[in-house]
Parts: structure tokens; C-alpha cells; sequence
């Protein structure tokens, strides 16, 4: 009994990680016996546990991703899954954080992000000091973005957060990607034009005094939740991005369904005024 209880510690722990360890539980509870009693909770358990694949990924794609350390939900997860999907990731790769997953999938991931531009030019101000703006919302979420920006004290900060807004409101309108999906993927600045002018100094002398402008360049790019929990490292950074996950889809199915009215009021204005256009044409027929 002793060994038997070792043995099913061990495959409780492997029971997410390992398929090998699930196919030799099934089999041990197959097998009729006192032993198989012991086993049988764990397999219904493992079968619970690979449910956050198995709804993803046949078990055949599983495998043969599992060959290629990938974890065969980088690609069938999107950059924004469900809920229930995303919480069974997380448990997944929570159980699985002793694997490394290989840097060409978060590139082959990140070059398939939809990413939207932003650019400020001419701005009366120092690049050094631009800078320093910038690495305010580097990195960040748009909403976490714009919050560090409101309570900075550097007066370019209502730019630069204007600048984030003007490009989220791009992809509302292009993609209808919401704040909350994206995040700041680059955010810096580069020289600009500078403007000599006449620096009086002592003794009679006189230099050349340079007013100096700054660009801004900004890229939002939409967030990959999927990759987020990956390399989230502990149960708190796993639970802040499913928080993060459940505002961004909220604000995406309210978006959508506020599109689908937009589109269906505009249907029945346009079928109003062609209606409208067609008795126009009637009553000049009648007249005529």
C-alpha cells in the first residue's frame, strides 16, 4: 500500500505534464484488482487535466507538437482566447514551468500581431529628455500606459499620452481592436531639426546656441495572452493577466455588439432614404 500510495503522488504530480504518465494510469486502472481502485481518481483527474489542451488540439497534434518543445497551444490558442481556455492554460503551464518553451515561437507569434504606428513630429523638445517620457509607458499596457502618464510631472506627458490615445483610436477604427488589447511595443524618441541661434557669453564673446526638436515614434501592438502566461513566472503574474484577459474581452464583445447596432441602424437609415427616394420618383410620375 505504501508503494502504491508513493506511485500515485508521483503520477498526481505528472499528471498535466506527462501523456505517458496518463496512458500508464489508464492502464493500471484497467486492470482489475485492488491496485486499480487506488488509481482510478487519478485518471479522472489527468483526463480533467489535459482537458486544457485536448479542447484546443487533437491529442495526436499534442504529441507530435510535444516532439518539437512546443506546447501545441501557441498555435491554436489566438491572441485572445476565452476565458475558460486561457484559465486552462495557465494551469497547464503553471504545471509545466520546469519546461522552457523556445524563443523562435514567441517570434513566430509576435510577427503574426496585428501593430499600429504612431508618430509626433517637430516637437519643441529635447530628444535626451523625450526620452525620458518614453520610458513611462515602454513596455506597458495602453491603460496602464496612460495612467502612469497622467501622474507624471514632466511636461510632455500630455503629449505623449495624446499620442497613445490617437493611435488606439486608429485600431478601434481599423480592426476594431480595443485599449485594452494592445500594449506599447516601442515607444522613443529621435532627433529632429535643430535651430542655431546666438548664445551671448562673457568677455564679449558669442557661440552658437541650438534649439532643439525632438520625433516620437510609438508602436502598439495587439497583446498575445497566451505568451504573457508563459512567461509569467509566478501565480500572481499569471492571475494579473487573466484579469487583464477578462477586461480586454469584455471590452471587445461590448464593442461588438455596439458595432452590430451601428451597422444595423445604418442599414435602416439607408433603407429609409431609399424608400423615400422611391416615392419622391412616384409622386413627380404622378404630377407628370
Amino acid at each position: 500500500m505504501a508503494m502504491a500510495h508513493a506511485l500515485s503522488l508521483r503520477f498526481s504530480r505528472l499528471a498535466i505534464s506527462s501523456r505517458r504518465s496518463r496512458s500508464t494510469v489508464a492502464t493500471i486502472a484497467s486492470t482489475p484488482g485492488p491496485i486499480s481502485k487506488l488509481f482510478r481518481p487519478f485518471q479522472t483527474a489527468m483526463d480533467q487535466g489535459m482537458r486544457c489542451l485536448s479542447t484546443l488540439m487533437p491529442l495526436k497534434q499534442i504529441e507530435s507538437a510535444g516532439a518539437r518543445d512546443d506546447w501545441g497551444a501557441t498555435k491554436a490558442l489566438g491572441p485572445l482566447p476565452s476565458q475558460d481556455d486561457a484559465e486552462n492554460f495557465a494551469a497547464f503551464a503553471h504545471a509545466n514551468n520546469h519546461r522552457k518553451v523556445k524563443p523562435f515561437i514567441f517570434k513566430r507569434r509576435v510577427q503574426k500581431l496585428r501593430t499600429f504606428a504612431g508618430f509626433e513630429r517637430d516637437i519643441r523638445h529635447s530628444p535626451w529628455r523625450m526620452n525620458l517620457v518614453c520610458e513611462f509607458a515602454a513596455g506597458l499596457t495602453v491603460p496602464e500606459a496612460l495612467k502612469q502618464l497622467m501622474f507624471c510631472r514632466k511636461s510632455r506627458a500630455p503629449l505623449l499620452a495624446m499620442v497613445i490615445r490617437r493611435t488606439a483610436l486608429m485600431a478601434d477604427e481599423k480592426d476594431g481592436i480595443q485599449p485594452s488589447q494592445l500594449e506599447v511595443a516601442e515607444c522613443f524618441a529621435t532627433h529632429g531639426r535643430h535651430l542655431k541661434r546666438l548664445k551671448i557669453m562673457g568677455r564679449g564673446r558669442s557661440g552658437i546656441k541650438r534649439r532643439r526638436h525632438s520625433h516620437i515614434r510609438l508602436v502598439l501592438r495587439e497583446i498575445d495572452f497566451p505568451s504573457k502566461l508563459v512567461k509569467a513566472e509566478s501565480v500572481n503574474q499569471k492571475r494579473k493577466w487573466l484579469g487583464l484577459l477578462r477586461i480586454a474581452r469584455e471590452d471587445f464583445e461590448q464593442a461588438s455588439v455596439q458595432q452590430k447596432e451601428l451597422e444595423e441602424l445604418e442599414a435602416m437609415a439607408a433603407k429609409l432614404e431609399e424608400d423615400a427616394r422611391k416615392k419622391k420618383e412616384e409622386e413627380q410620375k404622378k404630377l407628370e
